[in-house]
């Protein structure tokens, strides 16, 4: 349907003003007419595309500083360890200078002290050795190496027994095993002092660490894999009932056009009016998917049919809850379209009163109507004022309609006759026939019944029956009385013609008889002479 102006119509000028905003969406609109804002939507394929780079980014830079941080934590560890080792093997030379007889006497007490102080663990070596490096005191754990040389226990360390505490902490082999060594000489080399830790009991508690930090790493990108799956996941569901929502809402939209229909969602409390294309299509005006307000709507409605404001003052105060209503409604091009509105609250009980519901172009059945209601008028007139009585019985013999000259025929006030009244209980009020004779009928079955009936006043009607298509029954009563006295009348002139006959026979006869009476005289009179 081609669209019409609104600016052309009565009181259209609000609907035109709504084209210039037709373009946007505004309030509860936007959830109804789309299935998402056109600005997240154009968003979509831009996050799309960088959410999963920025994903990955985010895994590199957290991987980087976690495996910077736990360089830096090694190292650490690394020191905190050389020192210890450094200050333990410095402490013990020092104690042993200072005191020539603490090498034998009181070394486990020097030990002890020394790895209290150190806050050494169970897997720290202290020993004491003599001027030739052997072992004359050791940890407890490490008895074995009591009485054996140091330099022979330990590859690569050399310096350690050269310089003492000069050659620092280094790494050393001890049974294969890397392991960090401190030596440091009494001042006069007769004794010395070691401290030793495996490395692998030094980096033990960082390699918790990094596994912990490795774990929380890969269960970190492990979630954030699940949340980029279940992203995209989403996203295609989404993509899904968008679509989805869209031929849907195109179907709706396509079947209400059809239908000559017109979605309504009519919010009370803020006097917003939602309505779908096909409403604005049916009436003539530029679609917008915008609100429209109750005194826009009100505009287009005729004045006689009801009270738009009074309607919904109802409404509010629940004295209704629905509406089936017929009213007609302005088209953009001034005619008016007659409508029939059905809405229902959508809870009652709510303090926000939604009403929802359709309305539907019932012009043409108004017109329709009228026209039936008219050629039913004009026929109903044309029953009334034919001579015959008239009378029409629907398949379960109850009266549709008669007319007047049937009910004087037999007898039936208006009361009787009323629509839907049964033959058999008719038959019981009418006037008793004073004779009834059934006729046979020339079309034979095909043309129905035919009855000649003598009323209680002398007159004569031949009924002529006839069955209709849905089982009805159609009667027709002619008058006949004026035939039927002129069937008297000949049936007397008749009966007088037959006896002026028989009269004319009997005198014909006589004259003969007198005329062979005459002959014989005649012929006796010549004889005589």
């Amino acid at each position: 349907m081609a669209k019409a102006d609104a600016w052309g119509a009565p009181g259209g000028k609000a609907f035109e003003r709504r084209r210039a905003r037709a373009d946007g969406l505004a309030g509860n609109t936007r959830l109804i007419a789309e299935p998402a804002y056109r600005r997240l939507l154009a968003a979509e394929p831009w996050l799309r595309r960088s959410i999963p780079a920025l994903i990955i980014i985010f895994l590199i830079v957290i991987a980087a500083l976690r495996v910077l941080s736990l360089m830096n934590e090694r190292d650490e560890v690394e020191r905190d360890a050389k020192a210890i080792l450094s200050l333990a093997a410095a402490q013990m030379a020092s104690a042993i200078s200072a005191d020539p007889n603490a090498a034998s006497v009181t070394a486990p007490d020097l030990m002890e002290s020394a790895g209290r102080q150190g806050a050494m663990g169970r897997s720290h070596v202290l020993a004491i050795t003599d001027g030739n490096f052997k072992i004359i005191a050791v940890s407890p754990l490490s008895s074995g190496w009591q009485g054996r040389a140091l330099d022979s226990l330990v590859q690569g360390g050399q310096p350690l027994f050269m310089f003492g505490e000069r050659a620092g902490v280094m790494d050393i082999s001890i049974d294969g095993k890397d392991w960090y060594g401190a030596v440091s000489l009494t001042s006069d080399r007769k004794n010395a002092a070691a401290a030793l830790v495996p490395r692998d009991a030094v980096f033990d508690n960082w390699r918790k660490t990094v596994s912990l930090n490795v774990t929380l790493f890969v269960l970190t990108a492990g979630v954030l894999i699940i949340i980029l799956y279940a992203y995209f996941g989403q996203a295609a569901r989404a993509q899904a009932a968008d679509r989805i929502y869209l031929e849907a809402h195109q179907r709706i939209d396509m079947a209400l056009v059809r239908g000559r229909c017109g979605l309504w969602d009519w919010d009370m409390v803020r006097g917003k009016m939602y309505w779908s294309r096909s409403m604005y299509d049916m009436l003539g005006y530029e679609p917008c998917d915008s609100m429209l307000s109750f005194g826009e709507v009100d505009e287009i409605i005729h004045p006689e049919d009801g009270d738009l404001f009074e309607l919904a003052n109802r409404i509010v105060e629940r004295e209704i809850d629905h509406i089936d209503q017929v009213f007609r409604m302005r088209h953009a091009d001034g005619q008016w379209v007659w409508m029939r509105a059905r809405a229902q609250v959508i809870d009652p009980e709510a303090p926000e009163i939604q009403l929802i519901g359709i309305a539907v172009d019932v012009t043409e059945q108004r017109h329709l109507a009228l026209r039936s209601e008219a050629a039913d008028l004009r026929l109903r007139t044309a029953i009334e004022n034919i001579n015959e009585s008239f009378v029409l019985w629907d398949a379960a013999e109850r009266l549709i309609m008669c007319n007047s000259k049937f009910q004087k025929d037999n007898g039936l006030s208006d009361r009787d006759v009323m629509p839907g009244a049964t033959r058999a209980v008719l038959e019981e009020r009418m006037l008793a026939f004073a004779s009834e004779r059934r006729l046979a009928n020339a079309n034979g079955p095909q043309g129905g019944s035919t009855f000649e009936r003598q009323l209680a006043d002398g007159r004569w009607l031949q009924v002529n029956e006839l069955r209709t298509r849905d089982g009805g029954t159609v009667s027709v009563g002619s008058d006949i009385t004026q035939i039927k006295l002129h069937q008297e009348k000949l049936v007397d002139s008749e009966r007088r013609l037959m006896a002026t006959i028989h009269d004319l026979s009997l005198a014909r006869r006589a004259e003969e008889e007198r005329a062979r009476e005459l002959v014989e005289l005649n012929r006796k009179y010549m004889k005589e002479t």
